[in-house]
């Protein structure tokens, strides 16, 4: 029997060693950024050159989802600002603070912005970012920052993968990476209008999330993971003394005046809340989720609004 087990046990070490050597090696942020050229309209590698290789500072960060995407109009806020400010969206396609922490991670190494503007919405998203496992550094990877962490292991299978690619990448078909074109980037323009049925099928949702109810210490236990990393990223930015807040940016159907956490959320830092007359008006949205040019355009005057204030550029009223 131990014989048995010897060779049971060897065997499955003889097939962790690759595993572990892909975790060993160095892996390319790089490449990384580049990989995920599928996803959220290729924004991953316009991210990563807009912080990695433009030269030009960012002086406004925006941290989100789509949401943050079809939101700022970053070049029409600049205009509005009257002044040498440079702004990033750096949005990214669905829900997930650690995905955010990673981006807000590697801003910081590159930038030094004046302010930092990071989406909250109706809720907190209490799984691990889709992307996150090709995206992270490998100790993030590798040590999860609360016991409870669902998607762990499908993370480090995604993780695993994504540096076995590199290592192809790398050392067999030599692959280069051509830079993004910076005009398709930033804010997503789009005329779209919403449909009477998406916004009816977007607001039923919504009614059945609002008559669930979750058992509460169940809710507790994986309110952890996503507010761990949010404190995380926070914890980044006051290390350089640099201004935050957050805005919240909800879906049409919800009808929430403010986030769920909206206490959790102001004792950190302030929390603007755009105007309802934006919000309602239908027109004003491309689809149930996400505002078009016409409804971005009405936020990002109001956004500009609060920035001079934020920035000190106009006196508080």
């Amino acid at each position: 029997m131990k014989q048995i087990l010897l060779k049971i046990a060897l065997f499955f070490s003889l097939l962790a060693i690759p595993l572990v050597t892909l975790f060993i090696l160095p892996y390319s942020e790089e490449f990384a950024y580049h990989y995920i050229q599928h996803d959220c309209y290729n924004h991953g590698a316009w991210i990563y050159d807009r912080i990695v290789h433009n030269p030009a500072p960012i002086d406004i960060a925006f941290i989100g989802s789509s949401h943050s995407i079809h939101a700022y109009q970053d070049k029409k806020i600049e205009e509005m600002l009257g002044a040498d400010y440079h702004l990033a969206n750096l949005g990214y396609c669905r829900y997930g603070r650690n995905l955010e922490y990673v981006l807000v991670y590697m801003l910081l190494e590159h930038k030094t912005p004046k302010l930092i503007v990071i989406e909250v919405h109706e809720d907190e998203e209490k799984n691990s970012h889709d992307i996150f496992p090709y995206l992270a550094k490998t100790n993030d990877l590798l040590l999860t920052p609360t016991p409870v962490n669902r998607d762990y292991f499908s993370d480090l299978f995604y993780g695993a993968s994504a540096r076995l690619e590199y290592f192809k990448a790398k050392y067999i078909f030599r692959k280069i990476y051509l830079d993004p074109s910076p005009e398709l980037y930033g804010y997503a323009a789009t005329e779209r209008n919403v449909s009477p049925e998406e916004l009816r099928e977007n607001q039923t949702a919504w009614q059945k999330r609002r008559g669930s109810n979750p058992i509460q210490a169940l809710e507790k236990i994986q309110m952890k993971y996503p507010l761990t990393y949010l404190e995380k990223t926070i914890t980044l930015i006051k290390e350089r003394n640099i201004p935050f807040l957050f805005v919240y940016l909800p879906e049409y159907g919800s009808k929430q005046t403010s986030p769920k956490y909206a206490a959790y959320y102001q004792n950190l830092a302030p929390m603007l809340i755009p105007p309802q007359s934006i919000l309602n008006e239908t027109s004003n949205w491309m689809d149930a989720s996400h505002l078009n040019d016409k409804g971005s355009e009405l936020l990002s005057k109001w956004m500009a609004e609060q920035l001079k204030v934020e920035l000190c550029i106009v006196k508080k009223p």
